[in-house]
């Protein structure tokens, strides 16, 4: 019997259900099967009762599911306990968070720790959709997630969020298409409800305040293509296969032939939040994080840079918004 399958063990207990502990655990299915069926040949009883939707722990599995959690809890703390007595200079920080604010976002973050931090290694999970809920059931230090109508679930673990910023859709278009040369200012989803749309998948993210706009506004886009693959919505459109949205983050780099537009009420939009476990404390490394995250977070009060500006002839708030105070949802 060793760690890993003790983590296993407790992520299928909490998940109630194989498919999704391997996800949360990001490893591969089999492997984590692999792992509970040799603690179960250990322990000399089953653990779990298979069912066709998910499984149930037996009451071994139940008994068991109180010291396994007391064992990796006590095993948390001695490291944490160590990892502080040296400083924290080295290290591994677990991060899960979106995928777009991975991409877009984050590499201003880990830059900066970088200076003061260079030799902790940052372990980077990308979820999609990622919500506090689906943080406080993973093994993360940190999330950044977005704040949606689950955020006040019971998830496994109490989990405590920070408002970070706004992130807004914008819309996007070729450099040859009408909105180009029609100013800057924003648009109305009703006065491009004629176009075809690239837009991303249903298990994105940013799916959900998609089109809960285009319910708002009354409109049935008419959508020509779905991928799960944000540059590929710029390559789409690009290619001229339809107009599309893109995270108002992503617009800090340079599209060639691409041109962007803000939309108007009711725009498409999510808050981003910095979570984290309120049942443990942070180690200094996470929390060091955690403070240039903020920083980040507030010094990034646009998303245009100086050749988006240039694009569309004035610069516009789009990004980061001051942090609001923390709460821990229910």
């Amino acid at each position: 019997m060793n760690l890993q399958q003790l983590g296993y063990f407790v992520a299928v207990a909490r998940a109630r259900n194989f498919t999704r502990a391997a996800e949360l655990c990001f490893v591969a299915q089999p492997a984590l099967s692999q792992q509970i069926g040799k603690l179960e040949q250990e322990l000399g009883l089953p653990v779990f009762e298979r069912r066709r939707r998910g499984v149930d722990l037996t009451v071994a599995g139940t008994e068991f599911l109180v010291y396994a959690e007391q064992v990796l809890q006590l095993v948390a703390e001695g490291k944490q306990r160590v990892t502080d007595l040296r400083k924290v200079r080295h290290g591994v920080l677990g991060l899960m968070c979106l995928p777009t604010v991975a991409t877009y976002w984050l590499p201003m973050v880990i830059s900066r720790y970088r200076q003061h931090f260079p030799d902790v290694e940052i372990q980077i999970h990308e979820y999609p959709g990622c919500t506090p809920h689906d943080f406080g059931n993973a093994i993360a230090d940190l999330g950044i997630v977005q704040l949606g109508e689950d955020s006040g679930a019971r998830s496994n673990r109490p989990v405590q969020v920070e408002r970070l910023f706004i992130d807004e859709q914008v819309l996007i278009f070729p450099a040859t298409h009408p909105l180009a040369s029609s100013g800057d200012e924003a648009v109305s989803l009703k006065a491009v409800r004629g176009e075809s749309f690239i837009l991303t998948k249903p298990n994105c993210g940013m799916s959900r305040v998609i089109a809960k706009a285009f319910a708002e506004a009354g409109i049935q886009p008419k959508v020509r293509l779905e991928t799960s693959q944000v540059e590929a919505v710029y390559e789409m459109v690009l290619a001229g296969l339809g107009i599309g949205l893109m995270p108002a983050m992503a617009m800090r780099r340079d599209y060639p032939n691409l041109r962007w537009r803000r939309i108007k009420k009711p725009v498409p939009s999510r808050t981003i939040a910095l979570a984290w476990p309120s049942d443990q404390s942070r180690s200094p490394a996470a929390s060091a994080f955690s403070k240039i995250v903020r920083e980040v977070a507030g010094q990034s009060g646009t998303v245009t840079d100086a050749r988006a500006v240039a694009r569309n002839g004035k610069r516009k708030a789009l990004g980061a918004r001051p942090a609001t105070p923390a709460y821990a949802p229910a």
